[in-house]
């Protein structure tokens, strides 16, 4: 048996025994992936596979079926070298009638690692046996500017919670043998004006500080299979361009072994967006040089022309072998060249009943609690509803998420319709960004009949892989996702309209956000009695708003990005440098000007962490000592309160000097406990020589000194160290 069929033999033999019997043309056909659907459904329904097989395929439009006649070609080929099948999963496999979990920034806001390994397991397994074998997920971008569309796909603005989340999606995908792809690598999440593919500003200090942390343990701990540079430029160099970026700093410095796989059209940017590269050639040498491996999802810069001009360049040739190893070595750790096939005996798997479930309980968690004046929730069963808002009554999933998903998705209106019978009353009253008319007037006077109003608000995210919910002789302004960036985050001026005529109803509202980034929503604070952020919450997301609205279930998310006062407050973020935020301290209104800022205060509407619950918790004896082992961070936790709930507890550390300018605070540890009434809890934590860590004047990670400050919930001590 020749040794790269042995699957008994090490992966490293199997690879140089492989390479040693590949053409040029075969190894260099395992540097694309193509996503031409037209071109890949003709090879399934002809059979004209190419000859030198070839990287991968995408898989939109693939049944198991097509999956196992392809992978049955390849393994046809002189050397039988099989296809890794790739397609997205950002918040669930984005193939028709699978499992829609939350979006991603409503994920951030569960804070809850075991919960993110499970969903990804789900996903994982729902990949696999359909023979998906490589995901492009998860999304490890620091979301800092709420105008870039993007920001639902992330898991917020923290690095560290992104890091620990990350690292919980990557195993639990992983683990059902499909890779994990993670990006955009780096520094994706604070595109100049907010607008997608913008150039990043950010220095390299900053980058290694906020950027780097999620992809490093997410290589690191996770073992990441493959990464996916961003489209963008950074500093004057596109991210697929840089050899820093791509080898020195991702390889060399973070120590990720997979391979590197071109986001999509990203290569020919370099020559019709960045201007860097002349030709097709050009742009294949820079991508070579950098460290990109495999190209998507067209044939621009790895090209037949490209191929040619390298041929006899010992330099390039080099280059090349590393990166089909990389692609070999990956395909042999996900065993394809033994089991490349789906699974279509377990395709009932996919949507099962437990899947549904665990979106559920998912979407529970991601709700997050921003206001609850004079105990307006939970509502009683007993009160009469009127449901109005452009929101109500779409099936808003989000960014990635398959096609048909209207088809099963639960809105808000089919979940209070199926509790509450006739005691609800429906009336749109606007689309996204127009009053619908005579509704605002309907409302007026169906709100004379209930008891209480819940308005279901926000965003429109369906163009991409989305939803479709599409027009309704009315607006069709799509307002997040990818490619749909915002100048404001101020809610539409016919939102704004609806809110204030509920307003003067004098009935008790409830405003549910559904969005895909936080709103400046300061003026409508103040004309509603509770506010619950419910992002995009999954195909059951109707359920789980509803049951929080009821009591059935309580909240518990925190916000994983802050939401700031006004657009003109950002960049809005906890994480800042301690000069951050204004010199003078004196913050100001109309009434009283000031300065930092003259009319208004620099701070966030909500900060980082926040979110209410139906009880309370108290917080005492906050405690942190030097051992050892590091710091060791003790406090008690107590429900105060009546209902039994869940309560994510922040671990936050600064330091009061440093070399280089500190942060007033960072996010160094969470956990998320559930708590019986007046139970209490002590939770204990160890910090290392990384929490305590910083990028010093050589652009190199050390380990602090002096006094450090933990911050829990409102509880302060300092340690030296």
């Amino acid at each position: 048996m020749e040794i790269y069929k042995d699957k008994n033999a090490s992966i490293e033999d199997r690879v140089n025994d492989l390479m040693s019997k590949m053409t040029l043309e075969e190894k260099f056909a395992q540097m694309f992936l193509t996503a031409d659907t037209d071109y890949i459904d003709s090879v399934v329904k002809n059979g004209d596979f190419p000859k030198n097989s070839i990287g991968g395929m995408w898989g939109e439009t693939l049944s198991a079926e097509d999956v196992n006649k392809l992978q049955d070609m390849a393994k046809s080929t002189r050397l039988g070298i099989p296809l890794i099948i790739a397609y997205e999963s950002l918040h669930g496999l984005m193939k028709d009638y699978s499992t829609v979990f939350p979006q991603s920034i409503g994920i951030g806001a569960t804070f809850n690692e075991e919960l993110v390994e499970k969903m990804a397991t789900v996903i994982g397994h729902e990949a696999y046996v359909s023979g998906i074998r490589q995901t492009f997920a998860p999304d490890l971008d620091i979301a800092r500017d709420p105008r870039w569309g993007r920001v639902e796909e992330t898991y917020g603005e923290d690095p560290y919670l992104t890091s620990r989340l990350g690292v919980a999606y990557v195993k639990g995908l992983q683990s059902q043998k499909v890779s994990a792809t993670l990006k955009h690598y780096i520094a994706h999440g604070t595109p100049e004006g907010g607008l997608n593919l913008s150039p990043v500003h950010m220095g390299e200090r900053e980058m290694r500080e906020i950027a780097v942390e999620p992809f490093e343990i997410c290589c690191r701990e996770g073992k990441a299979l493959s990464v996916m540079p961003a489209y963008s430029e950074l500093d004057g160099i596109p991210v697929h361009a840089s050899r820093f970026l791509l080898t020195d700093l991702l390889r060399d410095e973070i120590g990720f072994d997979g391979f590197t796989i071109s986001d999509y059209g990203a290569t020919g940017m370099m020559n019709f967006m960045h201007h860097v590269a002349r030709d097709g050639v050009e742009a294949g040498r820079l991508s070579l040089n950098a460290g990109l491996d495999m190209e998507a999802p067209v044939k621009y810069a790895y090209c037949d022309e490209f191929l040619d001009s390298i041929r006899y360049d010992e330099k390039y040739l080099e280059l090349l072998d590393k990166a089909v190893r990389r692609i070999l070595t990956v395909k042999f750790k996900l065993g394809l060249f033994e089991d490349a096939y789906a699974k279509t005996d377990s395709l009932n798997d996919i949507r099962c009943k437990a899947s549904l479930e665990l979106s559920k309980k998912v979407a529970d968690e991601t709700l997050v609690l921003l206001k609850n004046d004079s105990s307006t929730l939970p509502i009683s069963n007993d009160k009469k509803v009127l449901l109005v808002g452009p929101c109500a009554d779409i099936s808003q999933t989000g960014d990635y998420s398959p096609n048909n998903a209207v088809e099963y998705t639960v809105t808000v209106k089919r979940a209070f319709a199926e509790k509450l019978g006739d005691k609800l009353k429906y009336i749109k009253g606007t689309y996204i960004a127009e009053v619908i008319a005579d509704e605002l007037e309907e409302i007026e006077k169906a709100s004379k009949d209930c008891d209480v109003i819940v308005a279901v608000v926000g965003d429109n995210s369906c163009f991409f892989g989305g939803i479709g919910w599409g027009k309704e002789n009315g607006d069709t302004a799509i307002t997040s996702g990818e490619g749909f960036d915002m100048s404001s985050i101020e809610l539409p001026d016919a939102q704004k309209q609806l809110i204030k005529a509920l307003k003067k109803t004098g009935k008790p509202v409830v405003l549910v956000l559904t969005s895909g980034r936080p709103y400046a929503i300061t003026e409508e604070l103040e004309l509603v009695d509770s506010v619950i952020a419910a992002w995009y919450p999954g195909e059951l997301g109707g359920y789980a708003i509803c049951d929080a609205i009821y009591g059935d279930t309580v909240p518990c998310g925190k916000l994983p990005i802050s939401f700031p006062r006004s657009t003109g407050h950002i960049p809005c973020y906890y994480n800042y440098k301690v000069s951050a935020r204004g010199y003078y301290n004196k913050h100001g209104s109309v009434k009283s000007p000031g300065r930092d800022y003259v009319f208004d205060s620099p701070e966030a509407l909500f900060p980082f962490g926040y979110g209410l619950s139906y009880t309370r918790f108290e917080y005492s004896d906050l405690t942190a000592v030097r051992s050892d082992n590091g710091i060791n961070v003790s406090f008690k936790v107590k429900n105060i309160g009546n209902v039994k709930a869940k309560e994510t507890s922040l671990v936050f550390v600064s330091q009061e000097f440093c070399s280089t300018t500190p942060f007033v605070k960072r996010l160094r540890r969470f956990a998320k406990k559930e708590y019986e009434p007046g139970e209490e809890r002590e939770l204990t934590f160890t910090l290392n020589d990384d929490d305590i860590s910083y990028i010093d004047l050589n652009m190199k990670k050390a380990v602090g000194s002096g006094v450090f400050k933990i911050t829990v919930d409102k509880l302060e001590c300092e340690v030296t160290i």
